[in-house]
C-alpha cells in the first residue's frame, strides 16, 4: 500500500511538471526552451511547461499566454525561467513562481491574481517582485549592473524587497531601481523617455 501510494505521489508530481502551463504567442528570432537538459526551439504554439529556462536572442521578441490568461513577454538577450505556474490544480493553492536572469520583460497577470492573497512572485538575481494583478515591466534598461522596475497599470501595487529593504508601488508610471548591496530605492515616477526606452525593449 505505501508503495502504491508512492508511485501515485510520483506520477502526479511528473503529471503535473509535464503538463504545458503556457503556449508560445510570439517567438521572433532565436528563442529557445531548456528542461532536463534538453533544447527545444520554440515557435508559434509551442508549449511552456515548469522548470522551463526561456532564452532570447539578439533582436528576438518572445511572447506566452499562460493557462488563465497571464500574458509575459519578453525582450532580446533575455534569460527567465518559469520555475512553477500552478492554477486550477485542486491540491494546490493558485501559485506562480519565476525568476528573471537578464534582459527584460513584461507581465500581464491574468485570473491566476483574482484571489484574496495572490502567491505570484518573481525573483532576480537582486531581489524579488510581489504581484497582485497588475501590468509592469522589469529589466537592464541602461547597464547589467542594475534592474529597473516600472508599475504600467494596475487597481494593486506591487512590492519590490531585498535583504536590504522593501517598496511598495502603488501608482501607475512610477518605477524602483534594484542595485548591488543596496534597498530598492523610493518609488519615482519616470520621465517619458525613460518609459519610452523600457517599452522599446519588449516591442
Amino acid at each position: 500500500m505505501k508503495i502504491s501510494l508512492l508511485v501515485y505521489c510520483c506520477f502526479m508530481c511528473f503529471s503535473i511538471s509535464a503538463e504545458q502551463v503556457a503556449k508560445t504567442m510570439l517567438a521572433k528570432h532565436n528563442v529557445v526552451a531548456t528542461k532536463d537538459e534538453k533544447l527545444r526551439t520554440l515557435k508559434r504554439k509551442s508549449s511552456i511547461f515548469n522548470n522551463d529556462s526561456i532564452a532570447t536572442g539578439k533582436l528576438a521578441r518572445a511572447q506566452f499566454r499562460f493557462s488563465e490568461g497571464t500574458i509575459l513577454t519578453l525582450g532580446a538577450d533575455t534569460q527567465f525561467l518559469v520555475s512553477e505556474f500552478n492554477h486550477g490544480h485542486s491540491q494546490k493553492e493558485p501559485s506562480a513562481s519565476f525568476e528573471f536572469v537578464a534582459g527584460a520583460f513584461r507581465v500581464v497577470t491574468g485570473e491566476i491574481t483574482k484571489v484574496a492573497r495572490p502567491n505570484f512572485k518573481i525573483k532576480t538575481p537582486l531581489g524579488s517582485i510581489g504581484i497582485r494583478g497588475t501590468d509592469f515591466w522589469g529589466g537592464n534598461l541602461y547597464d547589467n549592473e542594475s534592474i529597473e522596475v516600472i508599475l504600467l497599470d494596475s487597481e494593486h501595487p506591487i512590492t519590490i524587497e531585498n535583504q536590504f529593504g522593501k517598496v511598495i508601488i502603488t501608482e501607475p508610471g512610477t518605477g524602483s531601481t534594484l542595485r548591488i548591496g543596496k534597498a530598492p530605492s523610493k518609488p519615482e515616477k519616470w520621465s517619458n523617455q525613460k518609459l519610452q526606452d523600457a517599452v522599446k525593449t519588449i516591442q
